[in-house]
């Protein structure tokens, strides 16, 4: 039948109306979303504040703070760019072009330049660009993007088709009906864009901290400032200096760098194995999963089949039945993914002419090819061609189906129908699994992380697989489709969910999350968009729905399932590390809080300037952790770091205050210049610093001595060679006082430690749970 298309003028007017297939707006962050997220928050102002007070004070050196801010910033800004610039990359790519019918001929146009209306032409390998009805032709499609069933439809005259969906085999002429927003499609992603990406475990704790922290610091520094300038007499700019060291050592700004600069690193890192990042807090939060959802196709399959072997029934010869499934295939214009699993087995090696093809149809559910010489062979589904004359057959392909395994059969019809087939074999074809799938789920069962199926296609079909590829308890199976209780009452007795709609995955995922787990999700369709958003954590395959990678906080470029493990060891590397050097971090904080209260209630002038807090903060924290992060730590992160920090980091913010009690002693009676009294409190601050280190990097290996020995010989050395810079220096008789010093902190750790864990160890033990 012929067909004019729409004209210029029908095309004008529908796009005057908005009736074009513009798709719904990216879920990818603009440019301007993603660097004010990450510079305007309210330490970077509380710090961009501080930094133009030093700069008003005249004392440039002091400033030197500021720059663990802008590289934090600047950190996150970019891992989110790089991210953004390869998934809009990935958008381009992927686009099609579409041979689409206008003014009475056919030009190629892409989907975002389609109408309402429009016809077009659909081929084997495009996607269907909008909703829409066949006009005539048939076509293959797998729909799985959408129902989340792997098995393929056949469409057909007056035939409805949904965008995002894939076309397998066949060729049609399809009219538009749907575009833009009204696409089954877009109304999917538009219910996932209703939720968002839970925080990860140390995100939500450095909340907290910072959260008391931005309580307590603008009325702490407007205290302090007006002591140091009304009670001690001390100039505006210098009261204004000491006043930004108190609020600058009481945020753990280091802390935010490491994190940053570490999830940043382990991006990098897997960027190398083809892995790519959207969120780096996803890296952490992915180390903490303890229940992964998959999906069967694209995850623990392949998306393609594979023939196991075949049966040949009793009085046929094993060549005659190969000799007719050759000539079928060879006479096929078009091939599945069950036709092309047989073609790769046995191949096309047949010298039959072919008279006419029957092709298949949805009402007659075979195909077949009749001969030269009449002869009529038929290929479909046993229960179809054979009706109710082999029962035996029928019922040993009911056992075979139980497995998983999608039987197929192949015999000769004297009229060219179904009514007399004669089947001369059965061929079994499955689900093909993705390489090392059974080694991935060990990985998995070791590190106690549940694995629960969710799949669109029949649970006993799911079942089998999941069995194949050595999921536990793959036999607690249950079909959604006919269960009426609650999820919250299913969801931990089963493992695997068939025949699952799209909202039900979402469904599934907050129920799990309900139950207190950390859930993961893995998906490739529009249909996983939902619950993609509603996880924890999400994975995506590159090849998968655009949609589907732009809602995932990871995407695997290659689309190799077997690079999970290597994410899981990278989170938990990150994790780990972060939460031992966080303790570190914390010991500013509390002795700057600690001496805030003191220089406040005393009317003392406070011990420290910004840019010795530097000096120390780099020597004891910022570089050692920086190196030591590097190491690998794969075991499964604690359930908070909090907690565990504050404990480390308490005692060694005590002895700080207490030495700087000791350092104000000695200069009283030793009549100490402010550089040498400077100079000593900087040593013994620093020798405290790696005292702690040495507690929250045990065991102590050889790496580890030689990066804390090393600090502390940067530590003395800036101090006595370039003293001026930090207002301080050192002389014979104090390098004794701190020899003395360093000897006399463990003894002081022992006595603190043990008196702070029981005064808020139990306390914090409450607050974590």
């Amino acid at each position: 039948m012929p067909y004019s298309g729409l004209t210029s003028e029908e095309v004008k007017q529908r796009i005057e109306k908005g009736e074009t297939n513009q798709a719904p707006s990216s879920m990818v962050r603009s440019v301007k979303d993603i660097i004010l997220s990450h510079a305007l928050t309210y330490f970077n102002f509380i710090n961009t504040v501080l930094f133009v007070i030093v700069l008003l004070s005249g004392k440039i050196t002091n400033a030197l703070f500021y720059f663990t801010v802008i590289i934090s910033t600047f950190i996150g800004i970019w891992q989110e760019l790089k991210a953004r610039k390869l998934l809009l990359k990935m958008e381009m790519i992927n686009k099609a072009r579409y041979q689409t019918l206008r003014d009475g001929q056919y030009v190629p146009l892409l989907s975002d330049e389609l109408v309402r209306d429009d016809i077009i032409i659909l081929e084997s390998g495009l996607p269907v660009p909008a909703d829409g009805i066949v006009l005539s032709g048939t076509i293959e499609l797998n729909e799985s993007v959408i129902t989340g069933e792997s098995r393929t439809v056949i469409k057909n005259e007056n035939g409805e088709i949904y965008g995002g969906t894939v076309v397998t085999a066949g060729k049609a002429t399809v009219r538009i009906v749907h575009v833009g927003s009204e696409n089954t499609a877009a109304k999917i992603m538009e219910e996932g864009r209703q939720f968002k990406d839970a925080k990860s475990r140390l995100a939500q704790e450095m909340e907290k901290l910072l959260k008391v922290i931005s309580v307590v610091i603008i009325p702490a520094g407007i205290a302090i400032f007006l002591t140091q300038w009304l009670r001690t007499g001390m100039p505006v700019n210098e009261a204004a200096i000491k006043t930004v060291a108190a609020v600058v050592g009481m945020i753990p700004e280091g802390l935010a760098v490491l994190t940053s600069g570490a999830l940043a690193l382990s991006a990098i890192r897997l960027a190398r194995t083809q892995v790519l990042v959207h969120e780096m807090h996803s890296i952490e939060s992915l180390a903490r999963v303890d229940v992964l959802c998959l999906d069967k196709t694209g995850t623990l399959t392949k998306g393609s089949m594979k023939t196991e072997k075949h049966i040949v029934m009793d009085g046929v010869e094993e060549e005659t039945a190969l000799h007719a499934l050759r000539t079928l295939l060879k006479a096929l214009d078009a091939h599945n993914a069950t036709s092309s699993a047989l073609m790769e087995t046995y191949g096309t090696d047949s010298d039959e002419e072919t008279a006419e093809l029957i092709p298949f149809s949805s009402e007659r559910k075979y195909s077949g090819v009749i001969t030269a010489k009449g002869d009529a062979y038929l290929l479909g589904a046993p229960k179809i061609l054979l009706g109710n004359r082999y029962p035996q057959v029928l019922e040993q392909c009911n056992e075979y189906a139980k497995l998983g395994t999608r039987v197929v059969t192949i015999g000769r019809s004297q009229s060219h129908t179904k009514e007399d087939f004669e089947p001369y074999a059965l061929f079994l074809i499955s689900d093909e699994l993705r390489d090392n799938t059974r080694e991935i789920m060990e990985y998995f069962g070791r590190q106690n992380v549940s694995l629960k199926v969710i799949s669109g296609d029949d649970p006993s079909a799911v079942s089998a697989i999941a069995y194949r590829a050595g999921i536990p308890y793959a036999h607690r199976a249950i079909d959604l489709s006919s269960c009426d209780q609650p999820f919250d009452e299913i969801v931990e007795h089963y493992t695997v969910f068939g025949r699952v709609k799209p909202l039900q995955k979402k469904e599934l995922v907050e129920a799990l999350k309900r139950k207190g787990h950390t859930v993961a999700m893995t998906g490739d369709g529009v249909n996983d968009v939902p619950s993609l958003k509603c996880s924890d954590v999400s994975v995506a395959m590159a090849a998968g729905a655009p949609a589907a990678r732009d809602s995932a906080n990871f995407v695997l470029m290659d689309n190799d399932f077997s690079r999970m493990p290597s994410i899981v060891d990278e989170g938990r590397r990150v994790i780990n590390n972060i939460s031992r050097a966080s303790a570190m971090y914390l010991v500013k904080t509390g002795f700057s809080a600690l001496l805030s209260i003191y220089v406040i209630i005393l009317a003392h002038t406070y011990p420290f300037v910004p840019v010795q807090l530097t000096l120390i903060s780099a020597a004891g924290v910022g570089i050692p952790t920086a190196i030591l992060q590097l190491e690998p730590s794969f075991e499964r992160p604690k359930k908070g770091f909090l907690g565990p920090a504050i404990t480390k980091a308490g005692p060694s913010a005590i002895m700080v205050m207490l030495t700087v009690f000791v350092c104000v002693f000695l200069r009283e009676q030793l009549h100490l210049t402010p550089e040498r009294y400077s100079g000593i409190l900087m040593a013994m601050t620093g020798g405290i610093y790696l005292f702690t280190l040495t507690k929250v990097y045990r065991p102590l290996t050889k790496g580890r001595s030689a990066v804390i020995s090393a600090m502390g010989i940067l530590l003395i050395c800036a101090i006595f060679f370039a003293g001026r810079i930090f207002s301080a220096t050192l002389i014979g008789l104090d390098f004794l006082i701190v020899g003395i010093g360093y000897c006399l902190i463990p003894l002081g750790a022992r006595i603190l430690t043990g008196h702070f864990e029981k005064a808020i160890g139990h306390f914090l033990t409450e607050s974590e749970n």
